[in-house]
């Protein structure tokens, strides 16, 4: 089958988390739109999610319907608790599914599986040439965030190879198999990675694109790893401390400032704790962020993400650098795309776009028209890279607004 993405921001749950990840198990995981609205009645906690999302797969893969069972259990996957056996199965059902759905990829090698020794384990790769062969060689290399995983980005490898470039896509710590399979969990110097994925590959003079988290995690990564010659980051994540406790009040946000500068981890974990019984987005949040980080508590979770910042990080950029945010997006405080851009005093060339709802991308990453933000991307990149001019192995309908 011929992978896509849908196109479309649908109003599913008063709950601002929830109801974007209804809007990602649609448009990014393939979901059906009938049935994920009729799910959205019946689901008030993370519980009822878990129960109805598994239920939606269940049926869907009885009736023969793998997409959509696919997305469901991804979706499923979504809230459960790091400690649920459910966590594990439904992770791996999803993988299974995909690798079925997309057979033909992988049996032609049309996408590659391949692995980066780690950290005592492997970082997953996929490989994807361009669809026609030639000498030049425009590489990408990709990463993910904070809770993606690859297979949900099967259509973006096919976009990037019919338009005439070569993927790397990789799932580094805290992000899938390298999470899941390895217990390799999330650190801040993402330019370990990436110098592992760049040397293992013998690759230099590449596109480095990070994705949500990764709008941190691409830019850090650049700083320090000279290959990279071009670096996007799809997702403003100027300070993810910033990101994580200003959704919560301004109150809660100067309280934990002052209780993290002074040590107060009994106080924080207890006022988090509370926190989380009453927000489900607090908790998922949490519990999501401590099996990532590899962090105990509360308290330790917010000391680790305090160091996954480009405060003092931006000026050492020196590349061509595209940033990418949205009108609309739940996670990210508007005021981080202009401190970001601010910062990046030392880019070689610096693109600033923001997607909007005219557009159907205002949410986080744009989830809602994907198709729009890739051939941005891609058009972006040619423009940075010789392939713009004299180039006749990429489709030129292929970069045609979306509609």
């Amino acid at each position: 089958m011929k992978p896509e993405f849908r196109i479309g921001t649908h109003y599913f749950h008063e709950e601002p988390n929830m109801n974007y990840t209804f809007n990602r198990v649609y448009s990014v995981n393939g979901g059906d739109l009938v049935e994920i609205r009729e799910a959205s009645k019946r689901i008030k906690t993370l519980e009822d999610w878990s129960r109805e999302f598994i239920g939606l797969a269940e049926k869907a893969r009885s009736e023969g319907r793998l997409l959509n069972a696919a997305a469901y259990y991804r979706g499923a996957n979504f809230y459960l608790h790091p400690d649920d056996p459910r966590k594990t199965m439904t992770y791996d059902t999803y993988l299974s599914l995909i690798h079925d759905i997309y057979r033909e990829d992988f049996e032609t090698g049309m996408i590659k599986e391949l692995k980066v020794p780690f950290a005592g384990g492997f970082l997953p790769v996929w490989h994807a040439g361009p669809a026609a062969a030639g000498e030049r060689r425009n590489v990408v290399v990709m990463h993910l965030g904070n809770d993606s995983i690859k297979e949900e980005l099967v259509p973006l490898v096919h976009f990037f190879r019919e338009a005439g470039l070569e993927l790397f896509l990789f799932e580094g710590p805290g992000q899938g198999e390298a999470l899941y399979r390895y217990g390799i969990h999330m650190i801040p110097e993402w330019e370990k990675p990436v110098k592992a994925v760049l040397d293992h590959f013998n690759l230099d003079d590449i596109t480095l694109i990070g994705l949500s988290l990764g709008g941190y995690l691409a830019p850090r990564a650049a700083a320090f790893e000279p290959r990279v010659s071009r670096v996007i980051a799809w997702g403003v994540m100027y300070d993810f401390f910033d990101v994580v406790v200003s959704r919560r009040g301004k109150f809660l946000e100067m309280l934990l400032k002052s209780l993290l500068a002074i040590r107060a981890s009994v106080l924080v974990n207890g006022i988090i704790r509370l926190k989380m019984k009453k927000d489900t987005y607090t908790r998922w949040g949490l519990e999501h962020g401590m099996f990532l980080m590899d962090a105990k508590d509360p308290y330790g979770y917010f000391k680790k993400i305090i160091r996954f910042s480009m405060k003092k990080k931006s000026h050492l950029v020196s590349q061509d650098f595209l940033l990418i945010g949205s009108t609309h997006d739940h996670f990210i405080p508007a005021g981080h795309f202009g401190l970001q851009i601010s910062k990046l005093v030392n880019t070689r060339s610096l693109t600033g776009r923001i997607f909007t709802r005219s557009e159907h991308a205002e949410n986080h990453v744009s989830f809602g028209n994907t198709t729009l933000v890739l051939r941005y991307i891609i058009s972006w990149i040619r423009e940075h890279t010789a392939l713009m001019e004299n180039d006749d192995k990429a489709d030129p309908e292929f970069f045609h607004q979306a509609g």
